[in-house]
C-alpha cells in the first residue's frame, strides 16, 4: 500500500479521495500514476513478464519456451484485469516471480558458492521474499519454497564427503544471514517506516487499541494519557 501511496504521491494525487467502495468516481482526482503505466501495469505487465521469461530461460534453456512463456502472460486475461486496478495483487506477483529468479538464478550459480553474482542472487531471493510477505501473507508460500529448496541444498551439501564441516557452516550462515535475517530486518523496516508516515486518524482506527490510537494525529485520543 505503501509504493502505492508513493506512485500516487510522485504522479500528483493529493490524498484525499477516500477509497471508500468500489465503483465510486475518481471525478477530477490524479489516479493514473497508481493504476496506469506508473506502478501497476509497470509491475505486472512488464517486470513480472520478464522475471517468468527469464526463469523458464534458465531452467529450460530455451528461448522458444521462455518467449511463449512471455507470450501466455501478456494476453492473459486475469494479468490485464488486474494490471488495470489499484490493486496489491501485481505487486504481489511481481515480488512472487523475483522470488522464485533469484532462487532459480542463485542455484545456477552452485558451482561458484560465495561468488559476487551467488552473494548477489542470494541476498535478492531474502530480499524479495521481504516484499512478498510486505504485501500479503500469500507470500509465505513462496518462503515455503525457498525454504524447501534450501533445506534440499544444505542436506546435498551436507552428504558432499570432500566438504569440511566449516564449509558446511559457512553455507548454512550465509543462507541463514540473506533468506532469514535480511527478510526479517526489511519486513521490521517496513514497519518501522509504515508507523513514521502513516500517522494520521482513518477510518480503521477502531481496529486497533486505545494506546495506539492516542498516536494518531487526528484522532479523539490523540496524545491522551492511556493506562497499559
Amino acid at each position: 500500500q505503501m509504493l502505492i501511496g508513493l506512485a500516487g504521491y510522485l504522479s500528483g494525487y493529493d490524498g484525499t479521495f477516500p477509497f471508500q467502495k468500489p465503483g465510486d468516481r475518481y471525478e477530477q482526482h490524479n489516479y493514473v500514476g497508481m493504476r496506469g503505466v506508473r506502478l501497476c501495469r509497470l509491475l505486472s505487465n512488464w517486470l513480472a513478464v520478464l522475471c517468468l521469461s527469464v526463469q523458464v530461460l534458465e531452467l529450460s534453456k530455451s528461448l522458444p519456451a521462455a518467449l511463449l512463456t512471455a507470450f501466455i502472460l501478456i494476453f492473459d486475461t486475469g494479468c490485464i484485469t488486474l494490471s488495470q486496478y489499484i490493486l496489491l495483487d501485481p505487486i504481489l506477483m511481481f515480488f512472487l516471480m523475483g522470488a522464485v529468479l533469484s532462487m532459480v538464478k542463485c542455484n545456477s550459480c552452485a558451482d561458484r558458492p560465495f561468488s559476487a553474482s551467488w552473494w548477489f542472487w542470494l541476498s535478492l531471493t531474502g530480499v524479495s521474499l521481504a516484499g512478498a510477505m510486505g504485501v500479503k501473507f500469500v507470500g509465505l508460500f513462496v518462503v515455503l519454497l525457498v525454504g524447501l529448496n534450501t533445506i534440499y541444498d544444505l542436506w546435498d551439501l551436507l552428504g558432499n564427503l570432500s566438504l569440511s564441516l566449516v564449509m558446511f557452516g559457512k553455507h548454512l550462515l550465509a543462507r541463514v544471514l540473506c533468506l532469514i535475517i535480511v527478510p526479517l530486518a526489511l519486513y521490521t523496516a517496513m514497519f518501522a517506516v509504515h508507523f513514521a508516515v502513516l500517522n494520521r486518524s482513518g477510518p480503521g482506527d477502531g481496529f486497533f487499541s486505545s494506546a495506539f490510537q492516542s498516536q494518531l494525529i487526528g484522532n479523539n485520543l490523540h496524545n491522551v494519557s492511556v493506562p497499559e
